[in-house]
């Protein structure tokens, strides 16, 4: 079960991290329903959601920061938000960002699967014969 969840994570973030690199900033979310829907357990599946949204956001932050240097415009950003001219705060919120967009795909993902239950839904077909 590790090592699928660790594949998931690597696969998850990999396929966010692209998508949110071609503008699609959702795409943790989408792939938070696959590793939701994919996993049997939520115990396991909600975590790594998490963290290939919060992935896929942050090494996208650590690559413009390699490349272009974020330092002003997250300095004015923390400006304009109010809290001085503090860098870290815009990074965190965005990393957050990212980190929700996959917890609550893969929470979703976890709840339409329980929902339609382990014999693909048949069991909806029987419920109102039970009233019967």
């Amino acid at each position: 079960m590790r090592l699928a969840a660790a594949a998931a994570l690597t696969a998850g973030t990999a396929v966010a991290l692209v998508a949110v690199m071609l503008g699609v900033w959702w795409a943790p979310f989408v792939v938070g329903i696959a590793i939701g829907i994919a996993f049997p357990r939520a115990r396991i599946a909600i975590p790594v959601g998490a963290a290939a949204g919060f992935l896929a956001w942050g090494l996208l932050l650590v690559a413009d920061q390699i490349l272009y240097g974020l330092g002003p415009a997250a300095q004015g950003l923390g400006a304009i938000m109010g809290f001085g001219r503090q860098a870290a705060i815009p990074v965190i919120l965005t990393c957050m960002v990212g980190l929700l967009l996959g917890l609550s795909g893969a929470w979703l993902g976890c709840a339409g699967r329980s929902l339609v239950g382990p014999r693909g839904g048949s069991h909806l077909l029987q419920w109102p014969r039970e009233g019967r």
